[in-house]
């Protein structure tokens, strides 16, 4: 890898090199779990999805995950309040729009991740 790449402009000391080698590759690190993270949630959600039926919801709460599945039809989602751990919540407008049919079933997933870094 080319040494310019870590090097902040003129200054080619050790300690910027290792210090933006460093960085770079956290950055790749965390790009990748992110992705890996995305990836297992869309399965998850699938195969909860399938369990699930109009009206009912699915709840996970750990120490590093908050995830919230629920499946209804779309007119129930104008005006709705979902309540998170804490104080955090989500409220969808009363004049919420979509090209969604008013019957047509969707399904509602909130998720919240917390890193621990030791």
């Amino acid at each position: 890898m080319c040494i310019d790449l870590f090097a902040d402009g003129n200054d080619f000391s050790m300690e910027t090199i290792e210090k933006n080698r460093n960085l770079y590759y956290q950055k790749q690190a965390a790009e990748q779990i992110s992705n890996e993270v995305s990836q297992t949630l869309a399965l998850l959600t699938s195969a909860l999805n399938i369990h699930l039926n109009i009206g009912q919801n699915m709840m996970m709460n750990s120490s590093s995950l908050f995830m919230s599945l629920e499946t209804s039809l779309f007119e129930s989602v104008s005006n709705k309040f979902i309540q998170q751990i804490g104080n955090s919540h989500i409220h969808l407008p009363s004049n919420f729009n979509s090209n969604a049919m008013n019957n047509q079933t969707i399904s509602l997933r909130v998720c919240c991740l917390w890193f621990h870094i030791k």
